[in-house]
């Protein structure tokens, strides 16, 4: 039932003629056609050695395989890997309150608007390490007879998490080592150190050895916050935007007014249940799971705030899951206290849980783009084919585009049946940048894509501008392009 909801809230996104995989979504989508393909096996994602990329990129390659390759196949296949997550987080939490009640509270994770969006994005790592978190969770919460393989497995899954996205361990912290003290066996903690070290040493290796010849282009933010007390107003401000679900890496995008409603209301449930936390300490009213979860909160800011200066939404997405299953606990530590009828609590929830889904209804209309598309206008998909189809009906398949994340959408979106670069000589993917380059070099049809608007005075260096063909208001291209032009573009061309 879980699943099935969680599907069915997406829905208007995935019919939406505004979705859009962006660019580095589309760089994992072309890593899963070479996974399908056979072409290769990438652990992180190209031109990165960060950013565990093996599992999202090998779930995209399983649909692709099966229904085809698309940005609806793809987010559906990263989709499939937050929902085993979210399955692992009911089956702890069920140990906790029951499954009834587990179940009604995950129902308000499943729909939360925070991860709309964010529960399809192939990001390499984000999900993964949303899935990898609840797995080891539920291999620690089921393990009541104190053995030591399950830990084994948690450590491997902490491993994961590591490459995928560190930012998540700081929440893990507490449910392990509490576990692990309750426990009272070294051989738990033995077990668990020794799997966790030990992949991430063979890793480290992997990355220093294996991977000493990828184009590493791209790094991740430097560590350390040299303003933490500046910096408080951003991290309010990044809590709230992450609670909406709306944003594009660093950027915040306009929520709708029901999604920006409930953002605001999970932001003072947050103070509120933290509140709470004080009230039970000085009163004395102890309870474990609050108190854990109220922690992962906790060290999950808190690591934010300390060890990075940049503040997207992003980086504490891992919030999240502690937060509704916070509110469960306390909202069950009530029922139980004042007795309320199941049917209230339950309509509570239900009522809640409708809310959110409605809310979800408005990123039909989310885009990261400076455009959206109004029902009867071509869809993003579409457009982007009407650019492909152009440059096909004119023999061209390769192509130069102006703007950096392009053209892993034309590479993506066409098949690779057209490969695009981006200005650098130097990117995520070198044989794309040598194979374009090369069809140049021989003499092969070759076009400049790029956004309309966004040309960079291209107009002013071809021969007629009248040759740069406007696709739907969207795209431009221009086909036959010599080096000289290239080079006065600002291309850095391979020799």
């Amino acid at each position: 039932m879980l699943a099935v909801v969680t599907v069915l809230a997406r829905l208007p996104q995935l019919v939406s003629p505004n979705l859009l995989a962006e660019g580095d979504e589309c760089t994992v989508g072309l890593m899963g056609m070479h996974v399908a393909r056979g072409h290769d096996l990438p652990l992180f994602m190209y031109g990165q050695k960060y950013g565990l990329a093996i599992v999202e990129a090998s779930a995209a390659a399983v649909s692709f395989s099966i229904f085809g390759a698309g940005p609806v196949t793809l987010k559906l296949a990263i989709l499939a890997i937050w929902i085993a997550g979210a399955a692992f987080y009911f089956r702890a939490l069920a140990r906790v309150l029951g499954t009834a009640r587990s179940f009604w509270i995950t129902l308000l994770l499943v729909v939360m608007p925070a991860w709309a969006a964010t529960s399809m994005k192939a990001w390499s790592g984000y999900v993964t390490a949303f899935a990898a978190t609840g797995l080891a969770i539920d291999l620690i919460t089921g393990n009541t007879d104190r053995r030591t393989v399950p830990w084994l497995a948690a450590g491997a899954m902490t491993a994961v998490i590591y490459f995928a996205q560190p930012l998540w361990l700081p929440g893990l912290l507490p449910i392990v080592l509490y576990h692990l003290v309750a426990s009272r066996r070294l051989s738990c903690w033995t077990a668990y150190g020794a799997t966790t070290l030990g992949l991430v040493a063979g890793m480290a290796a992997v990355k220093k050895y294996w991977l000493t010849d990828v184009a590493e282009i791209w790094f991740g933010p430097t560590p350390g916050n040299p303003h933490p007390l500046a910096s408080v107003a951003g991290l309010v401000k990044q809590i709230y935007v992450s609670l909406t679900g709306s944003f594009y890496f660093a950027n915040a995008v306009v929520p709708g007014r029901l999604t920006a409603a409930l953002a605001g209301a999970w932001f003072a449930l947050l103070c509120a249940l933290l509140l709470v936390q004080a009230y039970r300490l000085v009163t004395r009213r102890y309870l474990l799971w609050s108190h854990l979860l109220a922690l992962s909160i906790c060290l999950t800011i808190g690591a934010n705030w300390i060890l990075l200066e940049e503040r997207d939404a992003r980086y504490v997405m891992a919030m999240h899951v502690p937060l509704v299953f916070l509110a469960g606990v306390e909202l069950f530590d009530l029922v139980d206290r004042f007795r309320i009828p199941a049917r209230r609590w339950v309509a509570a929830i239900l009522l809640g849980a409708a809310v959110q889904a409605v809310a979800m209804r408005e990123f039909a209309g989310y885009s990261y783009m400076w455009w959206t598309n109004t029902a009867g206008s071509p869809s993003e998909t579409r457009t982007l084919h009407t650019l492909i189809g152009y440059m096909e009906s004119r023999g061209v398949t390769h192509a130069y585009a102006m703007n950096m994340l392009l053209p892993w959408s034309i590479t993506f979106y066409s098949n690779e049946t057209i490969i695009a670069r981006w200005k650098g000589s130097r990117d995520r993917y070198p044989p794309y940048v040598l194979a374009v380059d090369r069809a140049l070099e021989t003499g092969r049809p070759v076009a400049i894509v790029g956004y309309v608007g966004y040309t960079y005075g291209l107009e002013r260096l071809v021969p007629d501008p009248k040759d740069i063909v406007n696709i739907d208001g969207k795209y431009f291209v221009y086909i036959g392009p010599d080096r000289d032009l290239l080079t006065r573009a600002g291309f850095r061309l391979v020799r």
